[in-house]
């Protein structure tokens, strides 16, 4: 699904979000795209629910709406996850952190959830030169990834995003300057909401103004599409250029990972 091609129906509602909702929708489209990219329950985790990706993101996560186990018992999941597990814990989760921190788990990631309603964006004129290239070849999806690596700093698995560029509801994107990729995005369309993932520019390319021309670039496309909402999870290197943009803020998501 090109963005481009989406046509507007109907208009996009003014009618306030309520933030529970968009909180939820946030993590569901997280969630979901973690699925979409190969992410299966895990077993033998009695009543609580548990999905794991065995390659990247190698996120493991526990649902939202979740029982969790006792504390034993809990412990004991934790220890049998794999080395490289991240685990994020979304809002106040105690006893989930308790059992990560006895289990040798640190805090290795610290996010700040954010929403923008797209009927207050703008569309807004941007820089000519950075234009937006939907990645549809093989060879782009290859340029994809070797640039939004080297923009998040860890390795990033080619078969796990060609998976999900043949995805119907995923839309990956080059930010190209003088025939140059200097950027990356991804969108995930879930209900009325896009969730704006892996917005990267490689070190090189920084301090040109690069990372605000493409969310607002992408800002547009999401509001061309009819969507309602945009939901993203913002560093903290990105969260200053996320509230510039209207985003709010609104939960934190602390990932651990054993050392």
């Amino acid at each position: 699904m090109i963005m481009e091609s989406i046509s507007v129906t109907g208009g996009i509602s003014h009618l306030p979000l309520r933030d529970e909702e968009l909180d939820k929708a946030n993590i569901e489209n997280l969630t979901s795209l973690w699925r979409a990219a190969g992410a299966k329950q895990v077993p033998d985790t009695g009543a609580a629910t548990l999905y794991a990706c065995d390659r990247w993101p190698n996120r493991h996560w526990f649902e939202e709406d979740t029982v969790l186990p006792g504390q034993e018992t809990l412990q004991n999941i934790v220890r049998r996850l794999p080395a490289e597990a991240m685990v994020p814990v979304w809002k106040a989760a105690p006893n989930l952190e308790a059992a990560l921190l006895d289990s040798g788990f640190q805090p290795c990631l610290e996010q700040r959830a954010m929403h923008l309603d797209l009927g207050r964006w703008p569309t807004t004129a941007t820089d000519a030169t950075l234009v937006l290239r939907p990645v549809q070849t093989r060879a782009e999806i290859e340029t994809w990834v070797t640039v939004c690596s080297e923009a998040f700093g860890y390795a990033i698995d080619d078969t796990v995003i060609t998976n999900l560029a043949a995805h119907r509801e995923v839309n990956l994107w080059l930010a190209v300057r003088d025939n140059t990729a200097v950027g990356t995005a991804l969108l995930f369309r879930t209900g009325e909401g896009i969730g704006i993932h892996q917005v990267g520019v490689p070190d090189r390319f920084r301090g040109q103004g690069i990372a605000r021309t493409l969310m607002q670039l992408l800002l547009n496309l999401c509001q061309q599409s009819g969507a309602r909402y945009v939901t993203l999870q913002a560093s903290q290197m990105g969260e200053g250029l996320y509230r510039q943009l209207g985003f709010e803020p609104r939960f934190g998501i602390t990932s651990y990972r054993r050392p």
